[in-house]
């Protein structure tokens, strides 16, 4: 019982403090939680690690090692490869995990000795009567609270958090900008652009999907083609909104007088910037919508991108032999437009 309730205060805590709901934090989250336990060999974890879990337990009380700050230290030492090689967030899960389960013991008839080596017990109230009793109606009430928090928190952070959530009803410009810089590496990012088309005035209200800000401006796709606010869209109200777990890269392809082949990625978004000198300038056909950014421009015989779709650019330079590079931005998977 107190696993799943330890389980369940760290998820929840790691969610709201973090504003994450990717299952791999969460994961990271509950193996935090059940790491103090490994002092007894009857716990969930002691259990399954039993030799570790029996060596602790002969040698040390129940509650003091493996319940201290010393021992979430040590954790984030050993987890420091998640840091450098993933990212903070995922590093930070496991200790943070740790930390708010030896916390929330704190609670208990027991105590823990979070202070290990030094033998103080650290408990929450002096009242016996009034700590939680492992397995009694008051962890019950707590493990019913900590999952409804838990559920709060994964919703919140579909949003971006409180922050964003408060942002966005407000419909703050630098709110949106903020949601976009903090969640766009794990996640696809749609702008709800309330505003009109500069070309025309016509309406422009709508969901688009966030390829990349400039400044305090967004660039964006939709069905009917890429846009930036600000230039070819005058926003009056401007939100980001959180999408699915996703990934986005820059990838740099450069090219010697050889010809373009390159293919589309399965169930990626791929859009390309950089200018590129050709050999048959006058084959190069290029539509434009005055409505819409001019993804493509021709002087001479070089072609400038600005976050072109590579399909696009593909049947643009379609035999040509060319010079010159292209920043490429890869979504995976497809975001939905």
């Amino acid at each position: 019982m107190m696993a799943l309730t330890h389980a369940i205060i760290s998820t929840a805590g790691i969610s709201l403090i973090l504003t994450t709901n990717d299952p791999i934090h969460l994961a990271l989250a509950i193996a935090g939680s059940q790491l103090p336990d490994l002092d007894t060999s009857t716990s969930t974890i002691g259990q399954i690690i039993f030799p570790i879990s029996n060596w602790i337990e002969n040698r040390y009380p129940h509650r003091s090692i493996t319940h201290s700050l010393i021992a979430t230290v040590a954790i984030a030492i050993l987890a420091s490869p998640l840091y450098f090689y993933i990212d903070w967030k995922t590093w930070l899960c496991l200790p943070l995990g740790h930390l708010i389960s030896c916390f929330s013991d704190v609670f208990t008839k027991q105590g823990v000795q979070l202070f290990w080596p030094h033998p103080a017990w650290c408990i929450s109230v002096s009242n016996p009567n009034r700590r939680l009793q492992t397995g009694g109606t008051g962890e019950y009430w707590v493990l019913a609270i900590a999952a409804a928090v838990l559920i709060a928190a994964i919703n919140l952070s579909g949003t971006g958090g409180p922050t964003a959530l408060v942002g966005t009803s407000l419909g703050l410009r630098s709110n949106a900008i903020e949601t976009y810089q903090q969640s766009s590496a794990s996640n696809h990012i749609y702008a709800n652009v309330t505003g009109t088309f500069a070309a025309d005035s016509a309406a422009a209200d709508g969901k688009y999907f966030v390829i990349a800000n400039e400044g305090n401006e967004f660039v964006v796709i939709n069905k009917q083609g890429i846009f930036k606010t600000g230039t070819n869209i005058i926003a009056a109200r401007l939100t980001a909104e959180v999408g699915k777990s996703a990934s986005s890269s820059i990838q740099i392809l450069e090219f010697d007088e050889e010809e373009f082949a390159i293919a589309p990625i399965p169930d990626t978004l791929i859009f390309v910037t950089g200018t590129l000198t050709v050999d048959e300038p006058d084959s190069i056909k290029i539509v434009t919508n005055p409505k819409q950014l001019e993804i493509a421009k021709l002087i001479g015989d070089k072609i400038t991108f600005n976050y072109c779709p590579l399909e696009t650019a593909i049947k643009l330079l379609s035999g040509q032999y060319i010079t010159g590079s292209l920043e490429a931005k890869i979504f995976s998977p497809t975001p939905d437009l």
